[in-house]
């Protein structure tokens, strides 16, 4: 008994790659030499291999069995030292994956993956952020960037990664290179709005300089809490901004002064309220922007803005270029449409 304890210290102590290698070896021992010493009972080196496995796994089905003495030692041999193998392989495949699963929780994997969204900053508003992107669009991978100790999101597509994202070392650990967009929310935790911007200021210049010195080209929204430290954000060429206390304060200004005005900005804002904004390029046909327009209306969907204008009903007759870019109003069928070209 001794000895069996002793046997199954050392296996506990090998490392996953031998008991693997290990466990191929009893594996491939079991199926030829039964093959080979018990032809009449093991026709195919499949039977064989079926019952090496159910042997080594203590299943035991019965379908199969060896008659001959030789047939028997084999067996004997399998059970005192397959099992003990299979065993400890099979401890350190649930070892494995509890390693995975700690790790993924504490953000310290590199995610691999393409055309994913990395969001920089844990709140509440970044949570309302990816529900809303799942809603729109399901298959969406998201990275998320933060120092709290785990995952504050737990969803599938949702990835999680630790540390301070003006750290290089980080942002590639959320390949940041092959995003398809990055948005650094503004730290909640921090209250003067002057050093939550600075923060926001400093993330988003390691962003820039890494894909400056990589020569990516990344599209990069920010949250800034003061207008006027907009300009401050310049030089790192950020693409999209986003006014964290004046949005709340301009809308609830328009929900005083025009009741009900609210709904409609919830249902241009959020999928879950209504219609999808889509970005569309100008179809050949369409000459100018009164073409666009009624184009659009006479198959359900509205436009609403073109490039950044939202009076282009002034300048119907504006020739539209291939750079231009529509923003329209439409539900889901109708965008797919569009994209098949069948409006």
């Amino acid at each position: 008994m001794h000895i069996f304890f002793r046997v199954w210290r050392g296996l506990s102590k090998l490392s996953f790659l031998n008991v693997v290698l290990a466990s191929l070896v009893i594996i491939l021992t079991g199926t030829v030499l039964g093959f080979v010493l018990e032809p009449e009972t093991f026709p195919s080196m499949f039977d064989s291999f079926w019952w090496t496995m159910t042997t080594l796994t203590t299943v035991g089905y019965g379908d199969f069995f060896p008659t001959s003495v030789a047939g028997r030692w084999l067996g004997i041999f399998l059970f005192l030292f397959g099992i003990g193998i299979i065993g400890a392989l099979i401890g350190k495949l649930v070892e494995v994956g509890a390693t995975f699963q700690r790790l993924k929780r504490e953000g310290k994997l590199v995610y691999r993956g393409e055309g994913h969204y990395v969001y920089i900053g844990w709140s509440p508003k970044t949570k309302k952020a990816i529900d809303e992107v799942l809603v729109y669009e399901p298959k969406a991978e998201i990275v998320l960037i933060d120092q709290v100790k785990e995952e504050p999101y737990d969803h599938d597509n949702v990835h999680f990664v630790h540390g301070d994202a003006s750290d290089e070392a980080v942002l590639l650990q959320a390949n940041i290179l092959k995003a398809r967009r990055v948005a650094i929310f503004a730290d909640a935790r921090i209250t003067e709005t002057l050093l939550a911007d600075g923060k926001s200021l400093l993330i988003a210049s390691a962003v820039e300089a890494l894909s400056s010195e990589r020569g990516v080209d990344l599209h990069t929204v920010v949250e800034v809490c003061e207008e006027r430290n907009i300009s401050k954000f310049k030089h790192v060429r950020i693409d999209d901004f986003i006014l964290a206390n004046d949005s709340v304060s301009l809308l609830m200004a328009k929900a005083t002064l025009q009741p009900g005005t609210t709904s409609i900005f919830r249902q241009l804002l959020s999928k879950q309220s209504g219609g999808n904004i889509q970005a569309l390029a100008p179809k050949p046909e369409w000459t100018t922007i009164q073409d666009a327009a009624e184009s659009l209306l006479h198959q359900g969907v509205t436009l609403i803005a073109v490039n950044d204008r939202l009076d282009y009903a002034t300048v119907l007759d504006t020739p539209l270029q291939a750079s231009d870019m529509l923003y329209i109003v439409c539900h889901d069928d109708s965008w797919e449409r569009l994209n098949q070209g069948g409006i």
